[in-house]
């Protein structure tokens, strides 16, 4: 192990807080690091490519569950003890979240990501099993000290990611870690190492043992950084777009990352499915219904604009599609057309439009300038379903004119009923 000390302001507060705890369990003759993410932010700011994020702390030790809790003590805030059975005490210190987990020796069934979880008393076998070198790293609370055993501090400077086992053992005991590494390669500028990708390629059907809740997050998390191009291609390269069923958009992996928002990205992977395996992906996927209707919306939007827009139109189509997708997702309604036919002068025309749109009403406004009572008065009609049918020829109208003051919502009404 390499006797790198580790010295910074962020790692003297993180010390400084879980301290009383390190001390504690080195009277009971155990040791407790720093682990994983942070310790590679720690690292990346050091070397001015980062800063650390500080609002969950990964330790690890070889003392068991209930000897950290007893540590803890009243040390911390509060304290919780959910993940205790899996050898996992958290704790809150001030405004930072830790959680201590015994070091770790664990096995996978082969059906299954979910690890057999055993305790282990040995640091470098813990590091072993973890997903990347670089978050195979640890510090050593007491003496700053950087445990290190298979390289990830040069492969961070180097920007390489790696495995600490062979790459085929990493994938096949967690398969979640091949869209890890799509998430990693762009988030931090890494290039995967050869047999990494080799090993994603052999294993990449093995992703379909992983739940639907955990690709949903990771692929989130990819779609969610400023620029996810690099882990698309790996998830091309690597055939895991194809085990996704996404392949049909390998062709537009550079365009999709450029999309403004994760929302814009999702449907743009999506736009050459039929609706029905849209609506499969994203249920498996164990989407909300909020974020399926939304998509949903977003990819039909894009598809009335590149079939319908037309100069003369463009406002009542716009308005539309504010109606239906909500006003706040019509640019990412304009960016997705972009993929599908739109072309660029078509793209700026509606882009423009929008922009003129709203400045001059408000898109999120779909209320009717007459209310119920208004309108049984005004055509002389009972409650029923009369009322509704009139209150939707103005929503129709509203759409299509904009904004209708109520005398013109009244001689409007007036003459669709036949009094005028």
């Amino acid at each position: 192990m390499t006797a790198e000390l580790v010295a910074s302001p962020e790692f003297e507060l993180l010390k400084t807080l879980i301290e009383p705890t390190a001390s504690r369990l080195s009277a009971g003759g155990h040791r407790l690091f720093f682990v994983g993410g942070i310790v590679r932010d720690l690292l990346l700011a050091t070397d001015g490519e980062g800063a650390a994020d500080f609002s969950d702390v990964d330790l690890t030790t070889d003392a068991r569950p209930k000897v950290i809790k007893n540590a803890v003590g009243s040390s911390a805030d509060s304290i919780w003890t959910q993940g205790e059975r899996f050898g996992t005490i958290g704790a809150m210190i001030g405004d930072h979240a830790f959680e201590i987990t015994t070091h770790r020796a664990e096995s996978y069934d082969p059906t299954s990501r979910k690890p057999v979880v055993s305790f282990g008393d040995d640091l470098e076998t813990d590091l072993s099993r973890r997903d990347f070198t670089i978050n195979a790293m640890a510090i050593e609370v007491s003496t700053g000290t950087l445990a290190d055993p298979f390289g990830g501090r040069a492969d961070l400077r180097a920007h390489r990611l790696r495995t600490p086992l062979d790459p085929e053992i990493s994938f096949a005991d967690d398969p979640l870690r091949m869209l890890r590494a799509a998430r990693f390669i762009p988030r931090f500028g890494l290039a995967a190492s050869a047999d990494v990708l080799a090993s994603a390629i052999a294993l990449a059907d093995r992703l379909t043992i992983v739940s639907g809740e955990r690709i949903h997050d990771e692929l989130e998390k990819l779609l969610g950084l400023p620029s996810p191009a690099a882990g698309l291609h790996f998830l091309r390269d690597a055939g895991l777009l194809s085990t996704l069923g996404l392949d049909s958009a390998s062709g537009v992996l550079d365009p999709i990352a450029a999309l403004p928002t994760a929302r814009a990205r999702r449907a743009g992977l999506l736009l050459d499915l039929s609706e029905d395996d849209a609506l499969a992906f994203l249920d498996v996927l164990r989407y909300s219904n909020a974020d399926r209707r939304s998509t949903m919306r977003v990819l039909a939007g894009a598809r009335s604009l590149v079939a319908q827009w037309s100069q003369d139109r463009s406002t009542a189509l716009l308005r539309s599609i504010a109606a239906t997708t909500g006003s706040e997702a019509v640019e990412d309604v304009i960016s997705v057309a972009s993929l599908a036919g739109f072309t660029d002068l078509a793209q700026k025309g509606s882009s423009e439009a929008l922009a003129e749109l709203r400045r001059s009403e408000d898109l999120d406004d779909h209320s009717s300038p007459l209310e119920g009572e208004e309108i049984m008065e005004l055509l002389s009609i009972a409650s029923g379903p009369a009322v509704g049918e009139a209150v939707r020829f103005l929503e129709r109208l509203r759409v299509e004119r904009g904004p209708l003051t109520p005398d013109e919502a009244r001689s409007e009404l007036l003459g669709w009923a036949g009094l005028s």
